[in-house]
């Protein structure tokens, strides 16, 4: 991966300023390195930027990771937009191997955000990440009335794991409340406005649209969570831990967070259990796991399944269709609407 970094960004070349010399203005070249931060630097950016997308539509961003042309293109640009928070498992080998005096300019969009950080045990606990319900569970230290922002097994998968360790851990799936998506929007816009002063006026007014619009979501998810009979819902992948914290609800994850964990037939029982005693009828399970896999796990916990998105990546389809990161997030808080009555 070193050599792979190193040879990307060998060729990078110093920053193309955005108003072009000679006359024609040059659009800001800008590389995010998932969705939901393509969707936000576009709505910012307008036509003043010229906004790529890393991860491919229908691709699970857990596990992609850059290819040498992928490295160019991020070198070659005018500003990088990056999560941060341990999503981006190869990102801080990138930063390293860029050439400080280059480009691109990089912005880390979850600095600032309220993170859920979890260490040593805590991250084999099934904790909402200091949500309702503290205190302790049935069993072995787990609480399943608190959530689940931990991994199942304690593996970190390059998912908001510090380097050369497993704890503490992150969660990194902060763009699922609006709330703190608000504080991602606003480090895209200071971003813009630094690598393009001249255009300042419409970033800015372009974030207040954007900013408007998450104020608006913010509101209709505290709307949804104070309106709802119960206050858990179980989730496949622990990804809606922050939409959980920011609006007084509670997530039980069967499988951590990881996609790809897997869970012990003793946490199986107690989240079965747990379900019963609160009256869940619904596991939600991501748009991008196979239903089979979904169906197999709400049969072993005795309820039905609900897809929600979490907004990791759209499919071509839903692109094509006019689906943005708003779209997605008014469906999830429905379908969540749907599991708490």
């Amino acid at each position: 991966a070193a050599a792979l970094f190193a040879a990307g960004c060998a060729g990078a070349r110093s920053p193309a300023h955005p108003a072009g010399e000679g006359g024609a203005e040059k659009k800001l070249k800008v590389v995010t390195s998932f969705y939901p931060l393509y969707d936000f630097a576009s709505k910012i950016g307008g036509d003043r930027a010229d906004v790529t997308n890393l991860v491919p539509a229908g691709v699970d961003s857990h596990d992609w990771s850059p290819r040498l042309q992928d490295v160019r293109r991020i070198s070659e640009a005018d500003l990088f937009v990056y999560l941060g928070a341990g999503y981006e498992g190869w990102v801080d080998e990138f930063l390293d191997a860029l050439d400080p005096g280059g480009a691109p300019k990089t912005v880390e969009a979850s600095r600032g955000a309220d993170l859920i950080r979890l260490s040593g045990g805590d991250a084999h606990r099934h904790d909402g990440g200091g949500g309702p319900g503290h205190g302790h569970g049935p069993g072995n230290g787990h609480d399943p009335d608190r959530g689940e922002s931990g991994n199942t097994g304690g593996r970190g998968d390059g998912h908001g794991r510090d380097a050369g360790r497993d704890f503490p851990v992150t969660d990194p799936h902060v763009w699922l409340s609006p709330k703190q998506a608000l504080v991602l929007a606003d480090n895209i816009r200071r971003a813009f406005v630094e690598a393009d002063p001249d255009h300042r006026e419409i970033y800015e007014r372009n974030h207040g649209l954007l900013a408007g619009r998450l104020a608006e979501l913010d509101a209709k998810a505290r709307q949804m969570a104070d309106n709802a009979a119960k206050k858990t819902f179980i989730v496949s992948h622990a990804s809606f831990g922050y939409l959980a914290r920011d609006y007084g609800l509670t997530q039980i994850g069967v499988m951590g967070l990881s996609p790809d964990a897997e869970p012990t037939a003793g946490w199986l029982r107690e989240v079965r259990e747990e379900a019963g005693r609160l009256g869940i009828r619904y596991l939600l399970f991501e748009e991008l796991v196979s239903p089979r896999v979904a169906e197999t796990l709400a049969e072993s916990l005795g309820i039905e399944t609900l897809v929600l998105n979490p907004l990791e990546g759209l499919t071509e389809e839903q692109l094509e269709a006019g689906e943005d990161y708003f779209s997605v997030m008014e469906r999830n808080l429905t379908t969540l609407a749907v599991a708490l009555e």
